[in-house]
């Protein structure tokens, strides 16, 4: 099927001059005009019907742009895209979920080619994330929660990770800990650069050197029967064992499991940290989870604020805004048992 995105390439203009010259919100010279009737003639393209009746009038759509291969769309994720819809409602925007997959390019430039879309919401952002590219190329507003490993012309609101680490090292150092794994995403995420799953690894790792503790960094399927076996491998391995910070909701209630069915207790032989992780996740988990999260419904209202605000024309430097976590301490963590001494 021919998209926008097809006679942009053929016209040679962007997509965005496209869009405009089919929806009349802004001025196009005649001379362009021509060469993208041209090519429309050429790939026997039609417009979509839905974007002929837009035309003089904003669609006030936001695709929010979620790939859930891999891991799905947890309930903490799901408090992102409901605090995003919520916002985007309030403003008289509807918010299109949108899971293709970050290496499916094509299909994104198909998306955002049809004329349908004000603007994106990236979620999922990888250090190196191919998306804004196409976006960027396309010529349509975005914004991001999450960022990328390099300064970027984009807003973005995120969780500061470095300093949700650093809390819940300082909790369980302050419990005594001092033998502790980061269960981490799957390996094959881990290769994506899932950008807070990469930046919560390295923050692990420098501040478990400066604390001085002993720190295990692992990957971890999104199932509890992954967290399960993987708690008891770590135990067979290392005795000593008694903190775990987890940066995988789905695998958290399988450690607590896993712990369980080999007879040891959380938290009395083995304490669970969850970083960013809702409350609503943390509280249905028994014992109830501790966490170190920021505000999810927050960032998501933050990120289609930010969106809205380019939509609207509000001139101003990219915008990006740091959330940092809160201690809330459950049931989970406690006082280091006396069998790691030495």
């Amino acid at each position: 099927m021919t998209t926008m995105a097809d006679v942009a390439r053929l016209a040679g203009v962007s997509i965005s001059t496209v869009s405009y010259a089919l929806n009349g919100t802004r001025p196009i010279s005649a001379e362009t005009r021509a060469r993208i009737e041209a090519a429309m003639a050429e790939l026997h393209y039609t417009p979509n019907a839905m974007a002929r009746g837009l035309r003089g009038r904003r669609a006030k759509i936001i695709a929010l742009v979620y790939p859930s291969r891999g891991r799905g769309i947890d309930i903490s994720s799901l408090g992102y895209i409901l605090g995003a819809s919520d916002h985007a409602q309030s403003m008289d925007y509807h918010l299109l979920l949108w899971t293709t997959e970050i290496d499916s390019l094509a299909a994104l430039r198909t998306l955002v080619g049809q004329g349908l879309l004000d603007g994106v919401l990236l979620m999922e952002v990888q250090i190196d994330d191919p998306r804004i590219t196409v976006l960027t190329d396309a010529g349509i507003p975005f914004a991001m929660i999450g960022r990328t490993g390099r300064q970027t012309e984009a807003d973005w609101v995120d969780t500061d990770f470095d300093q949700c680490v650093r809390l819940a090292l300082q909790h369980l150092a302050e419990l005594g800990h001092r033998h502790l794994v980061l269960v981490n995403q799957a390996e094959p995420i881990l290769r994506t650069g899932l950008s807070f799953a990469v930046r919560t690894q390295e923050a692990a790792q420098r501040t478990a050197t400066e604390m001085g503790l002993d720190l295990t960094t692992v990957a971890c399927d999104s199932t509890a029967a992954a967290g399960g076996s993987l708690i008891n491998r770590l135990l067979d391995q290392d005795p000593r064992l008694t903190g775990v910070l987890a940066l995988n909701e789905q695998a958290a209630p399988g450690i607590m499991a896993g712990a369980l069915t080999r007879g040891l207790r959380v938290p009395d032989d083995l304490s669970i940290v969850a970083i960013a992780m809702s409350e609503q996740a943390a509280l249905m988990s028994a014992p109830a989870m501790t966490t170190v999260s920021a505000d999810e419904h927050e960032l998501g209202r933050q990120g289609i604020d930010l969106l809205i605000s380019r939509l609207d024309d509000r001139p101003g430097p990219h915008a990006g805004k740091l959330f940092e976590g809160t201690l809330q301490i459950r049931g989970t963590s406690g006082p280091a048992p006396s069998r790691t001494a030495g």
